[in-house]
Formats: structure tokens, sequence, C-alpha cells
């Protein structure tokens, strides 16, 4: 929390006050703004917790180790201070790793409580809290342009922090007139900014997910973000107002955004992009990923087991990354003169140009996602089959598909023989590049591309390059059959047999059913294997180490002239 004076820099003017100033994005962020202003003799920054944020080099400024649940501290850090800025500080706390619903009440509710009350018993003049537009957008339901008056507090709240933040608000509201202290809410919608552990560490989380190349739902569903510096702005604005306007504004909440609603995908793609990742173009339905999820926290809840590790496959994200939610803030800007003072797409310049200084705190490392190529990638050879199969050309993968099913069903599943089937493929084949070749190089106005001989051709470096790999193939199998005549690497003899033994398995089943799980399997394993490749490989090793003891076990109980003839 910081407190500050208001009027010239005298040291005899009243003081205001700013929670949680060093340890919350806003907090740190607001303090600075006034600092700047120079409408305050003094800002003291009241915070429990010392935090990375750094306050602003002012001499006005003095941070003070304060916290909500300690009320006699309160009451002498609150002494002479006429208004207070109060911060929600639950999403800092859950980024945290303190995310319990005991350690948040205690935060959140039960010190509002206290501070309220400190601010009454100290004769604080004027109260402003900082919560969330979530309170009113809940669940499955879109929120269109939503006013003050329109959209009240749900029902049922889709999780813990919402309903803190709902009971906060009312608190704040609820104090409002009540031993001459007025109090007003701002709601701000997808806060973000410099320093950011919230959304910014939610998006990296998203791009370093098995999800990371999809996007949920339809993709053209519209939110609405506030950079940090408006919405400090706006409390500046709020407590002016409250001081020259305090019966129209006291005891309301108030909406703040950036007026500048975008797609969320739109906005999740730049800051991606920004960290070195590619924006997700594959669209996942977002009705079938929240039957997974719902079903997934049944058997959580019912079982006690959990399906999903990751928190991204949860209601409350999935209702977030398909919804449309955006907010009216007419009402903020007639009645608190607030306005952006920070466009959208400045804000999203100045948030991109600081993850150089962000990616040790989210855990992500720009140059590495974009300087080094993945495994899958490697393994197919980093060229046009690695982009077709690993889906980084929607269009071109998906024609490939299309081709390969109805090659399958040319000749798998129709009822011809493969000797048929080629036969009519050549035919059909053939007929289409005679008609292709006597038409005009304009029909109605379209330019009709010709196929030149040099498609047919095949150059004598990818001929030699074909039969070289054809021969060295050929040696290692006379190689591996000269060792296994030698009798002497028990290890190629076991891989030998498992493969032989495989071989016989998969010949019990039809060839066109082979076929069909061969050819989906080329359009599924590889990009998984991508999005999850630290997952697969750590349980790749695991498995290897209990092989590994598993033979060693064996080899210990075999004869002692067993034991050195196989040494």
């Amino acid at each position: 929390m910081a407190t500050a004076g208001a009027g010239p820099a005298t040291g005899k003017s009243a003081a205001s006050a700013v929670t949680f100033g060093r340890s919350t994005l806003l907090g740190s962020h607001l303090a600075a703004a006034l600092a700047a202003s120079g409408h305050w003799s003094a800002v003291a920054v009241l915070d429990p917790s010392p935090a990375p944020l750094p306050l602003p080099a002012s001499p006005h400024v003095r941070h003070h180790a304060v916290d909500l649940s300690d009320p006699a501290r309160l009451a002498s850090a609150l002494a002479g201070a006429d208004a207070v800025f109060h911060v929600d500080a639950t999403t800092a706390a859950a980024s945290g790793g303190d995310g319990s619903f005991l350690s948040l009440h205690r935060l959140a509710a039960e010190g509002t409580r206290r501070l309220l009350a400190a601010c009454r018993a100290a004769g604080v003049r004027r109260v402003v809290y900082t919560g969330s537009a979530d309170v009113v957008a809940a669940g499955a339901r879109d929120v269109v342009n939503a006013d003050e008056d329109s959209a009240p507090y749900p029902d049922k709240f889709g999780n813990a922090v919402s309903e803190l933040r709902a009971q906060v608000e009312m608190m704040v509201l609820d104090a409002d007139g009540v031993d001459g202290m007025r109090t007003c809410v701002l709601r701000p919608s997808n806060m973000f900014g410099p320093g950011d552990s919230s959304l910014l560490r939610f998006v990296a989380g998203y791009a370093r997910s098995p999800f990371g190349k999809f996007v949920i739902g339809g993709g053209s569903n519209i939110s609405d973000f506030t950079y940090v510096e408006n919405v400090a702005h706006a409390n500046i604005c709020a407590e002016q107002a409250l001081c020259s306007d305090a019966a129209s504004v006291a005891g309301k909440p108030f909406f703040v955004t950036n007026n500048e609603p975008m797609e969320i995908w739109e906005f999740m793609s730049c800051i991606m992009e920004a960290m070195g990742c590619q924006r997700p173009r594959i669209n996942l339905p977002a009705k079938v990923l929240l039957s997974v999820a719902l079903f997934s926290n049944v058997i959580h809840h019912r079982l006690g087991f959990q399906m999903f590790s990751t928190p991204l496959l949860h209601p409350d994200t999935i209702y977030f990354l398909s919804c449309t939610r955006t907010f009216n803030t007419s009402k903020a800007r007639r009645l608190l003169g607030y306005y952006p003072i920070v466009s959208l797409e400045d804000g999203i310049m100045k948030t991109v140009g600081s993850f150089s200084e962000l990616s040790d705190n989210l855990g992500f490392s720009r140059k590495q996602r974009s300087c080094e190529s993945s495994k899958a990638d490697k393994l197919l050879g980093s060229g046009t089959a690695a982009d077709i199969l690993l889906w980084r050309d929607e269009k071109r993968t998906f024609s490939f598909v299309t081709v390969l099913f109805l090659l399958f069903y040319w000749f798998m599943l129709s009822d011809r023989t493969f000797v048929s089937s080629a036969a009519k493929f050549l035919l059909v084949t053939s007929l289409a590049l005679f008609i292709h070749g006597v038409l005009p190089s304009q029909v109605f106005g379209f330019t009709v591309e010709k196929v030149t001989s040099d498609h047919f051709e095949v150059s004598q470096s990818a001929l030699r390059n074909s039969l070289m790999c054809l021969a060295s193939a050929w040696n290692g199998g006379i190689h591996k059959l000269r060792v296994l005549a030698e009798g002497e690497d028990w290890s190629t003899l076991l891989k030998v047999f498992a493969f032989l033994y495989s071989i016989k398995i998969l010949l019990n089943f039809q060839f066109r059913l082979l076929m069909g799980l061969v050819l989906a399997s080329l359009f599924i394993v590889f990009i998984v294997y991508e999005q999850c490749e630290e997952e697969i490989d750590s349980l790749v090793s695991n498995a290897s180490g209990k092989i590994k003891w598993l033979m060693d076990r064996v080899v210990e109980r075999l004869p002692a002239s067993l034991k050195a003839y196989i040494s």
C-alpha cells in the first residue's frame, strides 16, 4: 500500500495511500504515477512483502512493511492520510504460489475489512479500490458491451478468486458514507504491462503447453484489455472525482478498459510471436474441450485423480479463451473524466519490449524457442516434410491429407484389385494431363499454368542420392547379417528378434488397416512429440532405465559360465 498527500510538496498537506505498491503490477505503477504527478506531498508504499518491482526514484515515496492483518501498524501508517488506493493482490498471491483459498481469503476479505476499519479510525476521506471486471463475467455466456447497470454479480462464480474480489467490492461500496468516508470501485479488464506476472505468465504457459499450436473455439471472440498505466491514471481520476463530485461517484463501480476491443487470439498471438513462438492456427472445438475439462473436474473431485496436470484445460480457461467479453466505459468517461493515456498498440509494444527483463520471471527463454529446432523437426529433416507433418502450413497439410485419403480409398477401400486400381489411376491421370495440355492459357479470364516437362524429369543428383541411399541400406543389412553370423553381438540379436516378432504381430492385421493407421499416425505422432517433447523424453528415459535395471537383474541370476560368455 502507498500513501500520498494532496497539494504541493510542503509536508503540511494531507496524505493518501496505495496498498501492495511493491508486490503488484498496478501498485508499483500507481505509486510511480502519484509521485510523478506532483500533487502529493508524500507517497508511502504499504506492503508486507519485499517484491521484485522497484519503487520509483522519488524522495516523496517511502516503503513501509505493513501487513493488513496488523491493525496497530495500519493505524500508525494511515495517520494523516486523506486518500487510500486499495489494490487487489489476489492475482499476485496466486501467481506467486500461495494460492490456497484460506490464504487468499485472509489476504483479500479479512485484510480489506481491517483496512477499512483502520481508514475510518484514521479519518481517511476517500478510498478507491481496484479489482477486476471478472466479477461479472462468469461461465460460458458472452458479455458484450456490458455497463455497470446491466452486468450484476452472477448467481454462481466460476472460481474462488472472482468470488473473493466480489466480496471485497461489496465491502468497499458498503463502507461509503460511514464516518464521512467516500468510496468507489474500478474494474479493469485483462490488465497487462511490463512486470506482469499474471496475464503474460498465462500466455507463456499456453505457448509452452501441448495446446500451443491450437486456437480454442472459432478464434473470432473479442475482449477488452487495459494497459496498466491507464489503470493507474483511472485511479487518480477517481480520487479527484471523489473530491469534486462525490455525490455522483461515491458508492459506485466503474469499468475501465483501453476502449479498443480486439480478438483475444490476436492479442495472444502478438505476445507469443514476441516470445519467439509461432502463432496458433489450428482450431479446436471449445465445446469438446469443455466437456473433457468438466469430466476431468468430476473425476478429480469424486475420485481424487487428476487426469490432466496442465491448468490450461480448465473450464474457466476455456471460457476465457472462447467467449466474448467487452465492457462499456462511458460511465467512467462521463463521471470520472477517464480516457486512456496509452493506446493498446503502444501498450503491447511496451510490454513486448520488456520481455528481456521478464524471461527469467516467466520461465521462458525467447532466444531458446526462436533459435533451436525441435527434435521432431530435426528428425524430419527440417524441410518440406517437417512443415507438412508438423502442421506449420495448415492449407498445405490439409491438401496432402486430402490427397492421401483419396489415394487410400482408391487403392485400399475399393473392391478393385491393386493392379486394376493402378491402371484406372494412370488412365485418369493421363486423361487429366491431356485435357490440361490442350487448354488455352486463358479460360474465362483465368490464367491456366502449364505443366512443363521439367516436372516429370528426375535430376541426376536426385537419382544418384536415391541409389546411394538404397545401396547404403543394403550394405547396412549385409553388415548386420555378418554380425549375427559371428554370434558375438547379443544386443543386435535381441533387436532383430524384437523387430521380426513385431512384424509377425503386425501381419496378423489386415494390410489396409495397417496402412490407415500408418497414414493417420504420420500427421499425429510428430506434432504430439513436438508439443510434449520434454514429457515424452522423460517417459522414454525412465522406461529405458527400468529396462536396463531389469536386464542387469536377469544377467546377475545367470550361471557364471553363461554370464562370462555374454560379457
